[in-house]
């Protein structure tokens, strides 16, 4: 006699463990305690109880799936002819019950159906088993028409929503499916957001034309200030306020970039001219530049490259470290080089109208040039930043070799007529020379890496000392030069270019030098750059100590001064006594504090303030504290070490004697670069500034 079955139907047909309860905690747990039972309602058959499904390949499931007694029929209801297609006989499809039809396709359930043409009986959920709800109730019909249906409700209410949220796809979204991170409701509510944002008309016409008349030199002209004047009252029109809904979010970005520089860069009375506080300097910048990250993000900058990304990016340039945002501009600028490489900018050869003027050119050769010359002065901007940042950083990224783009040409921004000597102003005079500087310091680290010993390294220092001179003095623009008599005529930005770009040469002296300013306080072979850096110093301090009407304020300007505090607060802890050097050393700090007050919303300025004071105060100490002997200086420049150095309880390390000429070695001070161009003087805002 057969042993009698101790395993419910349900886990017998799961092909599951039965914990032989009744009922079962598999059907407890299923919810499916009325279907727990070991009677079979219609018998049990083995055949078709306890036959594993038949197993198919990729190629032949479709085919076995539309069987001849469980084919699907086409959406259309038209009859598929019958076939020897093998069938599943343990998993069958339910004929269509009359009635079952939403929005005319059928709806396909899983219940088994009579072989003999009669009707098949109502059964319970335990026998509906097929490949798509193997071992679940009915309760959620899984099919073909069920899923229609959901996909049309979706829809529907998809076109609800975005009817309620008066959601309108920018140019950018509108092109090609989204692929951005913000769904449609939040790419709602953050336009909406970005709209409050924004100042009034009156306002944001103002800004825009204080940049491009004061500011736009400084990045090389990186984008046509009259076309994009032109293309901001289009946006306006006749109204008050510009729909960001209705452009694109690309050129929304260099918008917002514009305004943040505009903002944080503009004279304090200025900005107050225009209604804002020296509070909301600062706050609106920020917000601003916020508002650019944004708009890229909408725009989906990453994978839809455009110029207009790139622009914006570069343009943020001028107001990130004013606000304190520098590696979110590093991190931003790696990403332009990627969107302008994609764009082509790399590849702005020679074009055999490059001769031709301007002026006799049709609209479509001048919207072409404009295009060429653009992209030129954005690739040139982006390799003079990576250039530019190659001794701090002791690397970069971008090599002549590796593109074929030329300089850009030099024309008037709003004629376009060709300027042919460097004693008529334009800005790609300026950051045509910046490129050749900014090559020169690749070329710098490529050779001191290259030098294998000290004294190798020290006589490549020498030669680009050399060159930097040379470039001042020869390759600078005319109307760039201190020396060189200034037209009244002139932009107003040429007075302020003149004295900036002085106070860069020295700078530039500076960065040379400074791997060996911390050799020279203690061995005599290297006297020279002690004396270029102290020189350069005071160079900077007089050309910076006074501050123009109206004239805008640059981090880069601001960093300079503070290397020139650095580099004479560094030499005040090696002189001895209160001689005329000390004095003069000290006055300049002291100068360096008070010129960085001239720009009280700038973080740069303020950090740098309360860096020098911070030298000034441990040196007054180390004064008071001397005895018979000075300290020596201290191997670290940062100034928790000089703080240590200087008092008297905290022991003085002994000067070591010079390493011979065949050695490498270098101090641990170093490595800590305080040339401020970009990345460095992050480092130097990681320092501690206040002893104990």
């Amino acid at each position: 006699m057969p042993k009698q079955r101790q395993t419910c139907t349900r886990c017998s047909m799961r092909r599951q463990k039965c914990d032989r309860k009744t009922p079962c905690s598999r059907c407890v747990q299923n919810k499916e305690v009325h279907l727990c039972t070991m009677e079979w309602p219609s018998g049990y058959n083995a055949a078709v109880h306890r036959k594993y499904p038949r197993k198919s390949s990729p190629t032949t499931l479709w085919s076995s799936a539309r069987s001849s007694e469980g084919r699907i029929p086409p959406l259309d209801g038209s009859a598929t002819p019958q076939n020897g297609d093998p069938t599943w006989p343990s998993m069958p499809f339910r004929q269509q019950l009359p009635g079952e039809q939403i929005h005319g396709h059928d709806i396909y359930s899983t219940a088994p159906h009579s072989t003999d043409g009669q009707s098949a009986l109502p059964t319970t959920a335990s026998t509906n088993v097929d490949f798509m709800t193997y071992g679940r109730s009915d309760n959620t019909d899984i099919s073909m028409g069920s899923l229609l249906q959901n996909k049309e409700e979706y829809e529907r209410n998809q076109a609800l929503v975005a009817q309620s949220l008066n959601q309108n796809c920018t140019k950018t979204c509108s092109d090609g499916p989204a692929s951005n991170s913000f769904s449609p409701a939040a790419q709602s509510v953050e336009l909406s957001h970005l709209q409050s944002l924004l100042p009034t008309k009156e306002q944001v016409l103002q800004i825009t034309d204080y940049h491009d008349q004061c500011m736009a030199y400084w990045v090389g002209g990186i984008y046509h200030a009259p076309s994009f004047r032109k293309a901001l009252h289009a946006a306006y029109e006749d109204s008050q306020e510009i729909d960001l809904r209705q452009h694109d979010s690309r050129w929304c970005a260099l918008l917002f970039s514009i305004l943040s520089a505009g903002m944080i860069g503009s004279d304090e009375a200025v900005s107050a001219s225009w209604g804002f506080s020296d509070t909301d300097k600062l706050r609106l910048s920020r917000e601003w530049g916020n508002c650019l990250v944004s708009c890229l993000h909408l725009g989906d900058f990453a994978s839809k490259h455009h110029v207009y990304s790139v622009q914006a990016i570069l343009n943020m340039h001028t107001s990130e470290h004013l606000v304190g945002s520098t590696k979110e501009w590093a991190t931003y600028q790696a990403t332009a080089t990627v969107v302008a490489r994609g764009l082509g900018l790399h590849k702005l050869s020679p074009h055999p109208e490059d001769s031709v003027s301007p002026l006799e050119m049709t609209e479509d050769q001048k919207e072409a040039f404009l295009q060429r010359e653009i992209g030129r002065r954005l690739w040139s901007a982006l390799t003079a930043q990576d250039w530019l940042c190659s001794t701090s950083q002791g690397m970069y990224n971008l090599q002549k070799r590796h593109y074929t783009s030329v300089l850009p040409r030099h024309f008037d921004e709003n004629t376009l007529a060709s300027i042919q000597d460097n004693m008529t102003p334009s800005f790609t005079m300026i950051s045509n020379y910046l490129n050749e500087v900014a090559f020169m310091l690749s070329r710098y680290l490529d050779d001191m890496l290259d030098a294998p010993d000290l004294s190798a390294k020290y006589n490549v220092v020498l030669r680009y000392d050399a060159v930097v001179r040379a470039l001042s003095n020869e390759k600078m623009p005319r109307f760039l030069r201190h020396t060189s008599r200034y037209d009244p005529a002139w932009p107003r930005w040429t007075m302020w270019a003149r004295r900036s770009y002085r106070a860069s040469a020295a700078h530039k002296v500076i960065m040379i030098h400074q791997s060996f300013l911390g050799k020279s306080f203690k061995d005599p072979r290297y006297t020279y750059s002690r004396w270029a850096c102290l020189s350069s110093s005071k160079t900077i301090i007089e050309t910076m100590e006074e501050r123009y009407p109206e004239e805008p304020q640059w981090w880069v300007e601001q960093a300079f001064v503070v290397t020139a505090g650095l580099c004479l607060g560094l030499d005040l802890f090696h002189r001895a006594g209160e001689g005329h050097e000390a004095n003069e050393g000290k006055d300049g700090v002291e100068k360096a504090i008070t010129i960085l007050k001239h720009w009280p919303t700038s973080s740069v300025a303020n950090h740098g303030i309360r860096l020098l004071k911070s030298l000034l105060q441990e040196h007054t100490k180390k004064q008071d504290s001397s005895g018979s002997k000075d300290p020596e200086f201290p191997q670290n420049m940062a100034p928790q070490a000089l703080a240590e150095a200087a008092t008297g309880n905290t022991p003085v390390p002994q000067a070591e004697p010079p390493p011979p000429d065949n050695t490498v070695v270098e101090d641990p001070w170093v490595g800590t670069d305080f040339d401020v161009d970009m990345m460095s003087f992050d480092h130097l805002m990681d320092m501690p500034i206040e002893s104990n």
